[in-house]
């Protein structure tokens, strides 16, 4: 069978979640690593055992053993490297956020489809057995209709934290808001039509450390979410329906992620590590690639995506309610 090659863009810590899941995946080969500059890929290659370590990104994506870039680097840098890997003839995928507004989601879009390689947008939990099954079970009429849907997803960031710096795409929207804003997506099965926020900003870096938002759907259904950096609530979220509830929340190990539904007296734990939810990721992106068929599914989700977030940030700054679209 064959595999791809992949190289990773950046160096920090969910290097070692992403990487290892590609060392782990049955379609690829973790070939090469690129930090800011020569040490640092140096010391990521000699930890993971990558064979090569390049002198920069640029570098990377011009090797042409590469055929897919793992892009892991600050949020305000994801579109322009995504966009010179398109243009090499690489296939990408993207830390979230995809990009930092519609217009840069679309440059990527753009790229990709001009070179006919595939881009997506990198969501582990998607990859988690659990929101399948608990979807087909929506489905199946198990809560009734659904119509209210509440998520939350906040930790506390240190004070010296990247996620702070605005210049570098921070907040916790981008950061841990797009967790619930991707779950609503997915359980409500639609697009939200309009959308309100609010957030209390940092005072000194005037990044969001709390947001919240809502969300219309089609049909007077509602979703409520919000995400946080001075909370130590972890994340969960709740589904209403018309006939019954159902609430679920993450359980967080180094080495794992359990998924703790209950549903009236009913609970179960859905147990699974985490560098398999990585390497599942990374296989199900290299048989996209490897189908060779369209690859409009995942490049339309990421700019789904991209449209909320930018519609909730435009919405929590000017105080009124936001069309999307």
């Amino acid at each position: 069978m064959r595999k791809l090659k992949w190289g990773v863009l950046g160096t920090g810590n969910i290097v070692a979640k992403a990487g290892r899941g590609l060392q782990l995946a049955g379609n690829a080969v973790w070939h090469g690593v690129a930090g800011r500059n020569r040490e640092n890929s140096r010391t990521a290659a000699e930890r993971f055992g990558v064979p090569v370590a390049y002198d920069g990104y640029q570098e990377l994506i011009d090797d042409p053993e590469i055929d897919a870039v793992y892009i892991a680097l600050l949020n305000h840098l994801h579109m322009e490297w995504a966009v010179k890997a398109c243009e090499a003839g690489k296939h990408v995928l993207v830390e979230k956020p995809f990009a930092m507004n519609v217009q840069d989601a679309l440059r990527v879009k753009a790229a990709a489809e001009r070179n006919g390689v595939l881009a997506a947008e990198a969501f582990v939990w998607k990859y988690h057995p659990a929101y399948d099954a608990l979807k087909e079970r929506i489905r199946q009429g198990a809560i009734g209709t659904v119509a209210q849907f509440f998520a939350h997803f906040s930790f506390v960031a240190a004070p010296e934290s990247t996620r702070w710096k605005k210049e570098w795409g921070g907040g916790s929207l981008y950061d841990v808001g797009c967790y619930p804003v991707s779950w609503s997506r997915f359980f409500m099965d639609a697009e939200p039509e309009a959308v309100e926020a609010s957030m209390v900003l940092h005072p000194e870096e005037r990044v969001d450390k709390r947001f919240a938002g809502t969300l219309y759907f089609p049909g007077g259904r509602v979703a409520q979410i919000s995400s946080a950096f001075d909370m130590r609530l972890g994340s969960f979220f709740e589904i209403l329906g018309t006939e019954r509830r159902i609430a679920a929340h993450m359980k967080l190990t180094p080495e794992t992620m359990t998924i703790v539904i209950a549903s009236g007296d009913e609970r179960e734990e859905w147990p699974m590590d985490r560098f398999r939810m990585f390497a599942l990721q990374a296989e199900r992106f290299g048989e996209q690639v490897l189908s060779g068929g369209p690859h409009v599914d995942a490049l339309n989700d990421a700019l789904a995506q991209a449209k909320v977030i930018e519609a909730l940030m435009e919405a929590a700054h000017s105080g009124k309610r936001i069309e999307v679209g």
